[in-house]
């Protein structure tokens, strides 16, 4: 689905405090911020290049990623 996943915080110990992640799918990086359990995608976005079914699989997956990473 996608390789290479990373997190990294920002505004660590903060009142705005969120989580960074990037992802590289087919050769692009894509990456975006995790608040509150959603996802904000960063320019550019992984919509412009893959179908709905495509972003809502790899959205679960990094949903389930950032669950194991903020335990």
């Amino acid at each position: 689905m996608f390789e290479n996943f990373e997190v990294k915080p920002l505004f660590e110990d903060q009142i705005h405090e969120r989580h960074h992640f990037t992802i590289n799918m087919g050769g692009n990086d894509y990456s975006g911020v995790y608040h509150d359990e959603e996802i904000h995608w960063f320019h550019p976005q992984p919509m412009n290049n893959y179908e709905d079914e495509h972003i809502q699989a790899v959205e679960d997956k990094v949903h389930d990623l950032m669950q194991e990473h903020l335990q």
